[in-house]
């Protein structure tokens, strides 16, 4: 059923032309698609339809590009998160608990 809501989403002319700016910012098709879909519902959440396919396309690069950016300890602009992501393992409780 969820393979069939993607289907159906791709076929939307909004979501088009955002896949169509997400190829001329230089992915391929199906990586485009996967971003799309990856990324979609964040940014739909905060910004809804207001930005054209253009401006929505820039949002699901821009996350995509933080996401993969390396942890900087000289960037001011960056925080370690990796020892917090280690406690939470450690002490997140488990619902059959």
């Amino acid at each position: 059923m969820g393979n069939s809501i993607k289907l159906h989403m791709m076929n939307e002319p909004y979501i088009c032309a955002v896949i169509r700016e997400l190829q001329i910012l230089g992915y391929p098709e199906s990586k485009a698609k996967e971003l799309l879909v990856r990324h979609y519902r964040v940014i739909k959440r905060t910004m809804g339809f207001g930005p054209n396919a253009k401006e929505f396309a820039r949002e699901v690069d821009e996350i995509h590009k933080a996401l993969q950016r390396k942890y900087d300890p000289n960037d001011p602009n960056q925080i370690y998160i990796g020892d917090l992501r280690e406690r939470i393992k450690l002490h997140k409780p488990c619902w059959w608990e």
